[in-house]
């Protein structure tokens, strides 16, 4: 994915090896890498694919004694560019990598913290001797870093950290336990101590000369401050306008602009805010018979837009897509939520950048997951009930059904590492105890799930084009969270906005319940009618009326047939077995059960096993990153 990386440390030439991270990071077929020096103590580089940051980094200042890579994008910096023209500071068509050193040169770190962007950026200040990291508010842009003997190297893949020298491969047993719990990592971990993610909002300071690393946050959601009383009316318009706003800049031309539409709210959400006189491509995937293609089609056809459908209808493309999958998430998401990445060639072909409808369910929905119960989370009335509720939300709702506390006890042959992951949860959510509640739930559940799990669908499509993320503009979010819970975690909000924003759309149902997000109880009421009527007719006289499964893919069966071999292959060989993580036995139970198919979601307590072996292979037997990258790819280096 697109990003910037460096080596700064004791070796002779920081350049060779921050050319060999760039080879281990270059591993997809549009990469192009560009670095240079960066003063005598290291090197900075950049990697994308040719859509955003097309200059050649670093640039430099006139002096040459700043050098900055920027990944990512600035939004809304109109004002701030006429101010530095003005000042001579400044040409009229700089790009944002030159706009970036130019905040710096004026304001430093604080600077580029003011930029409103999805970004990262990297500055190498020869004048102070510093290394200086920051990222937007929401880290939309992940990147790893890692301090081995008082070197420091950062990339935005844990491939591009490990392929410099001195990091250390050793095991985090506590990502296991919360992988394995939560199908997901938590915080700041990744597979390894000693490698870090960047926390989002954060300007990281690194000095040579005595080899320290200071990281501090330049904002967090506590500086959102509540609103003056506002109506529900009032709310909803002025969600529409922000929202508006985010999409108007994020559709300029000449990108040619996509949504992927399934049939839930935030895919359409952001259809119906593209301006008529802008082009975009709709795209949906998925088996021919489920609910997301067909609503997703409908949509598309409702608002007069082009539409791509990419067939899943059985399990065949994970094994083509599972390697690839791993090799761009790194493991942080198990190829069980690989749906998308079989239609990533031919999508790059129709569109250059993708406007994500990423959590919008989370932050204009007020939704905490999936979850019904959403008071359970904002409504606790101590600690110890909140990180209880949370462990069995990250366990069992937000994502697919994973082991009980009974089977993870079984599972484990290390009893200490049974009880880690509720642990490791319970000291992230200390940490956020400075959030006022009823919101800590809420930005806990952003930091946590939406960050380290459901971003690396991000992740893997930044691979093939760029990804835009409306639902996390700075100005929305700041307007959503200053609401009243009473608004925000009701879904007539988020129904409200497309209703009157596009009501067209708004007739058409989603996915979940069959029912249109129409703000209208009288709509919703006749549609549910509608379909009680068909059930008992399709009961009493036959199947008259189509109905159309939910699930777009279906990974329960795939494992029981098509990807059986493959997963076997992989979760009961000799070498998984004899890792002495787990016990042999219960992972030879916990498939069986799992191919007598008479339990729910039973892949949420296998698809984790396989995908961690995976990871092992990769991160922790392998002596090098070879696996990780083509050599015969083409790559272009600009020195």
């Amino acid at each position: 994915m697109s990003g910037v990386f460096g080596y700064f440390g004791s070796t002779a030439s920081a350049v060779t090896v921050a050319r060999t991270m760039g080879v281990a990071l270059s591993h997809q077929r549009r990469s192009v890498v560009t670095l240079g020096a960066a003063g005598a103590e290291g090197a900075l580089g950049h990697v994308g694919i040719g859509i955003f940051n097309r200059r050649a980094q670093p640039v430099t200042n006139a002096d040459g004694c700043v050098h900055l890579c920027l990944c990512g994008e600035f939004y809304y910096q109109d004002r701030r560019r006429a101010e530095l023209h003005a000042a001579g500071a400044l040409a009229v068509d700089a790009d944002d990598a030159t706009l970036a050193l130019a905040m710096y040169l004026r304001e430093g770190a604080t600077g580029l913290a003011r930029l409103n962007g999805a970004f990262t950026v990297a500055v190498w200040d020869e004048s102070v001797g510093a290394l200086i990291i920051v990222n937007d508010r929401f880290g939309l842009y992940p990147h790893y870093y890692a301090h081995p003997a008082g070197a420091l190297i950062f990339a935005p893949e844990i491939k591009g950290v490990l392929a410099a020298p001195g990091v250390p491969r050793r095991l985090d047993y506590t990502a296991v336990a919360e992988y394995v719990r939560f199908q997901q990592l938590l915080g700041e971990r990744t597979w390894l101590e000693g490698v870090h993610l960047l926390p989002p909002a954060a300007i990281l300071r690194y000095t040579p000369a005595d080899g320290k690393v200071v990281l501090t946050k330049y904002w967090d959601f506590d500086a959102i401050k509540p609103a003056p009383r506002v109506s529900f009316d009032e709310a909803v318009e002025e969600t529409i306008g922000r929202f508006q706003r985010a999409i108007d800049v994020m559709t300029l031309p000449p990108a040619r602009v996509g949504v992927y539409l399934s049939g839930g709210l935030d895919g359409r959400t952001i259809l119906g805010f593209i301006h008529p006189d802008r082009p975009v491509q709709t795209l949906t995937f998925g088996a021919a018979s489920s609910r997301d293609v067909h609503y997703g089609t409908a949509l598309a056809q409702c608002a007069g837009r082009p539409h791509r459908w990419f067939s899943l209808d059985d399990g065949r493309w994970v094994l083509e897509e599972a390697d690839r999958h791993l090799m761009l998430t790194e493991g942080m998401h198990s190829w069980m939520h690989a749906h998308g990445m079989s239609t990533l060639e031919e999508a790059s072909a129709l569109i250059d950048v993708h406007l994500s409808g990423w959590d919008g369910g989370t932050t204009m929905g007020g939704r905490i997951g999936e979850y019904a119960d959403d008071y359970l989370f904002r409504e606790a009335t101590s600690e110890a009930t909140l990180a209880a509720r949370m462990y069995e939300g990250f366990c069992r709702a937000f994502t697919w059904p994973g082991l009980t506390d009974e089977e993870a006890s079984a599972l484990f042959l290390d009893g200490n590492l049974a009880g880690r992951a509720r642990e490791s949860l319970t000291a992230e959510l200390a940490r956020t105890a400075h959030y006022a509640p009823p919101y800590r739930a809420d930005y806990f559940y952003i930091l946590q799930h939406c960050r380290r799990s459901t971003q690396n669908m991000i992740v893997f499509q930044r691979s093939a084009f760029e990804v835009r993320c409306p639902f996390f503009d700075y100005d929305l979010i700041n307007w959503l969270y200053s609401l009243p819970m009473s608004i925000l975690a009701s879904p007539v909000l988020h129904r409200a906005v497309i209703t009157r924003r596009m009501p067209a759309l708004a007739h058409i149902p989603c996915e979940k319940d069959n029912l249109p997000p129409h703000s209208s109880p009288l709509v919703r009421g006749r549609h549910r009618a509608m379909h009680r009527t068909q059930r008992v007719v399709n009961r009493l006289a036959g199947p008259y009326f189509p109905e159309r499964p939910r699930l777009y893919a279906d990974y329960e069966n795939y494992l029981r047939h098509e990807l059986k071999p493959w997963a076997e292959a992989i979760l009961l060989a000799p070498r998984t077995l004899e890792r002495g993580l787990f016990d042999p036995a219960m992972v030879r139970l916990l498939w069986e059960r799992h191919q007598r198919g008479d339990e729910l979601w039973t892949i949420g307590k296998i698809a984790p096993l396989i995908t961690l072996e995976l990871v092992m292979r990769r991160f922790i037997d392998a002596a090098d990153q070879s696996t990780w990258h083509d050599e015969n790819k083409t790559r272009e280096w600009v020195s």
